[in-house]
C-alpha cells in the first residue's frame, strides 16, 4: 500500500521537499476541468518527477453526454503530449451535471475508451455513493480501476464490487503537508 496525495491549483504552493519527507509515494495532479487546462498541472508533475514520485493526472469532468466526455479525454491526451502518466489518467466524476446525465455509465465509458485508445491506462474517481447509485459499475469492464472517495474508517468498494479493481481510497480531505491542506489516499496498485 502506498501513500498518495491529489493536487490542483489549491496546492500550487506545496513544498515537494515536505511531500517527500511525509512519505508520500505518488501524486495525482488535476490536468483539466472540462476542456479547460489546469494551469498548475505541469508544475506539480515536474516537481513530483524531480522528487522521484510517481504521478498521474485527473480531469474534473463537466460532461453530461458521451460526446462531451470524449472531448474532455481528447483535451487530456493533447495536454499530455505523448506522455503516459505512471499512475494513469483519472476521470473525476462528481459534478452535478455529470451525476444528472441521461446515461452516466455511457459518459464514463466514453472517456475511458478515448484514453485507452491512446494506450494510456484510465480509471474512474468517484464517491462510493456515486458508484452505488449513479454509475453502473457492472456494465463497465472489470479491468477499469476505481479510485474511491469514502471518508470513513474503511473503504467498502471491494466488498460491494469484488470483481472490480480498487486502485485507491481517498479517506480524508483534511490532511496536511506543512501548511497545505491535501486529500489523503491509500493506493493499492503497484507504483513500481
Amino acid at each position: 500500500m502506498a501513500k498518495v496525495i491529489d493536487v490542483s491549483f489549491w496546492q500550487k504552493d506545496i513544498d515537494y521537499d515536505e511531500v517527500e519527507a511525509a512519505g508520500v509515494d505518488g501524486v495525482i495532479a488535476k490536468i483539466s476541468e472540462g476542456t479547460s487546462i489546469e494551469e498548475t498541472w505541469w508544475g506539480h508533475v515536474s516537481e513530483a518527477e524531480s522528487h522521484g514520485l510517481k504521478w498521474g493526472v485527473y480531469c474534473y469532468s463537466h460532461a453530461s453526454t458521451p460526446i462531451e466526455a470524449a472531448e474532455e479525454a481528447n483535451e487530456v491526451v493533447y495536454l499530455l503530449e505523448g506522455r503516459t502518466p505512471p499512475m494513469g489518467v483519472w476521470f473525476d466524476f462528481e459534478a452535478p451535471e455529470c451525476l444528472k446525465a441521461e446515461d452516466p455509465t455511457a459518459v464514463c465509458s466514453a472517456f475511458i475508451n478515448a484514453i485507452n485508445a491512446q494506450g494510456i491506462p484510465c480509471g474512474i474517481y468517484a464517491s462510493l455513493s456515486t458508484l452505488e447509485d449513479v454509475v453502473d459499475v457492472s456494465a463497465l469492464g472489470d479491468y477499469v480501476p476505481y479510485w474511491v472517495a469514502q471518508y470513513s474508517n474503511s473503504c467498502s468498494f471491494a466488498d460491494e464490487f469484488p470483481d472490480h479493481v480498487l486502485a485507491g481510497w481517498q479517506y480524508s480531505d483534511k490532511g496536511h503537508i506543512g501548511n497545505t491542506n491535501v486529500d489523503m489516499n491509500e493506493w493499492y496498485l503497484d507504483l513500481d
